[in-house]
């Protein structure tokens, strides 16, 4: 649903005779999908990050004190 406001832009686009690029067209296909991978990749990191960054900030906590 993310796209769909890109994806109805270049229809009315084209009602006007403005032609896109078929690799425009694939990418709008293939924009969702890799947002999710993308978006996946982006959890797996914070979650990995998530102990080292507590681990961190506990090290900090014991020389500030």
């Amino acid at each position: 649903k993310m796209f769909e406001p890109l994806k109805a832009t270049v229809e009315l686009l084209k009602t006007y005779g403005d032609k896109m690029p078929e690799e425009v067209h694939l990418q709008l296909q293939n924009l969702p999908e890799r947002w999710e991978n993308n978006k996946r990749l982006c959890l797996r990191v914070a979650e990995n990050a998530a102990p080292l960054q507590a681990a961190e900030a506990e090290i900090l906590r014991k020389k500030s004190q």
